[in-house]
């Protein structure tokens, strides 16, 4: 089983040792450990590189390993340690849209009693949160006043904090919020979010999807 560092620590930069190699139309590599975080709980994929070579996009495989999906194999072998490096800015980008994720889920529920969150999918260009519950069309009704809250507590600089056994009961904390058990990875404070807007709030039979965007 390998050793999901990227839950526990922020590193992204440092050593990896190559224990499998897939080779196909795209090929795979497989570490002992890894910092990079996999596509999963609503979050993209890492990039970067390891060793000389690009890794595209990394997913958790059918056998529960972690895939990254890299350009070519070319230049590395099974038992080689090579350096890697976590592309920053993709990473910061997905955090953030994480963590906006998990600011709204916190207003929602502090606003509209009843309403809990259901999934988040917090891709950039296409991010939301959906919610269930008996005020849906409260929420709709007050999506401005929601929006403005949001903005309000990202302007408060709210701490951002991840608690618990990170390899065991991780969950994400924003301030006074109610704690979300979650696997990905997110800012320290909610300054950091920046710009935001609500996209979108529409309703789908029993669920609302409250869409949002971190403009630049």
């Amino acid at each position: 089983m390998i050793m999901k560092r990227y839950l526990g620590e922020t590193a992204l930069a440092g050593n990896v040792e190559v224990i499998e190699l897939l080779a196909g139309e795209r090929p795979i590599v497989r570490l002992r450990e890894t910092w990079f975080h996999p596509q999963g709980g609503g979050q993209k994929g890492d990039r970067g590189t390891i060793g000389p070579v690009e890794v595209l996009d990394v997913r958790f495989g059918p056998d529960k390993m972690i895939d990254h999906f890299v350009s070519t194999l070319n230049g590395l072998e099974i038992g080689q340690i090579h350096s890697f490096t976590v592309d920053p800015q993709w990473r910061l980008l997905n955090s953030r849209n994480h963590s906006a994720g998990h600011l709204i889920s916190g207003v929602c529920e502090r606003m509209f009693p009843g309403i809990e969150p259901q999934a988040g999918h917090h891709w950039p260009g296409e991010a939301r949160v959906d919610f269930r519950g008996p005020a849906l069309e409260r929420v709709i009704e007050g999506v401005t006043t929601l929006g403005q809250a949001v903005i309000e507590d990202i302007q408060a600089d709210i701490p951002i904090n991840i608690t618990g056994d990170p390899y065991e009961n991780r969950s994400c904390v924003i301030g006074n919020y109610t704690p979300i058990a979650c696997g990905g990875t997110h800012v320290s404070s909610t300054a950091e979010l920046g710009n935001f807007r609500i996209r979108s709030a529409k309703r789908k039979g029993d669920f609302l999807g409250v869409g949002y965007e971190l403009p630049a």
